[in-house]
């Protein structure tokens, strides 16, 4: 589903997103009555906000370094930018991918400030959702923010090439481990995010083997 520009940039939802918010509605009715409407659409809105921001925030700074966003769509899980063009040096990757976490922080500082003055609850849940979003998006577990700072960081030491190989690797112990969490504690969250954080490691390997085999000497960036 479309939703216009966003500064420029078409920012799109998938389809899922609207048929698992629809189950949540209907989880809030079940457990708070007819008051739960009300109460998912307000945390509904903030999860979209928080969200949309946080792929704006790489957009805004890959833009500052010359890369274009071709779109931002948001799925059950979380949002892509799809940026035009890879970082051309390992600072670049560290700006990009650490400005959506940073905005979550400033969003988590904001909240908690208007929170702290006008008491109203849904601003603490607000700023709890923003900083648990930020610090899970920091987990060094390749392809999320963290680990393509992680990547960056190695690139420096051991190249673009070496470097996403031990990324990929660290981002596929943290997609094991969250699979083992929801099967041993019986959380559908943490086998849901485990899975996708292991097929979107699989998707990432066939991308960069297809460079590795045929543009090797291209790597978007190399040590610096």
């Amino acid at each position: 589903m479309y939703l216009g520009r966003w500064l420029g940039i078409p920012v799109h939802v998938h389809i899922s997103v609207l048929a698992l918010f629809g189950g949540f509605l209907g989880w809030c009715v079940w457990m708070l009555g007819p008051q739960g409407i009300l109460a998912g659409l307000i945390f509904g809105a903030g999860m979209f906000l928080s969200v949309v921001l946080h792929e704006l925030g790489h957009a805004i700074a890959a833009r500052a370094y010359g890369i274009g966003t071709a779109h931002i769509t948001l799925y059950p899980f979380g949002g892509v930018a799809a940026l035009e063009r890879e970082a051309s040096s390992a600072h670049q990757e560290m700006v990009i991918a650490g400005a959506g976490p940073a905005v979550n922080i400033a969003l988590f500082v904001a909240f908690g400030l208007l929170w702290g003055v006008l008491g109203w609850r849904f601003l603490m849940v607000y700023s709890a959702m923003n900083i648990l979003m930020a610090l899970y998006n920091l987990l060094p577990a390749y392809p999320m923010d963290g680990g393509r700072i992680l990547r960056a960081f190695l690139a420096r030491r051991m190249g673009w090439y070496a470097a996403s190989a031990t990324a990929m690797k660290v981002g596929r112990a943290f997609g094991w481990g969250f699979v083992v969490l929801g099967v041993v504690f019986r959380s559908m969250s943490s086998l849901l995010t485990g899975l996708l954080l292991l097929g979107a490691l699989r998707m990432e390997h066939k991308r960069i083997a297809w460079q590795w085999a045929f543009e090797r000497d291209r790597a978007p960036y190399d040590r610096d």
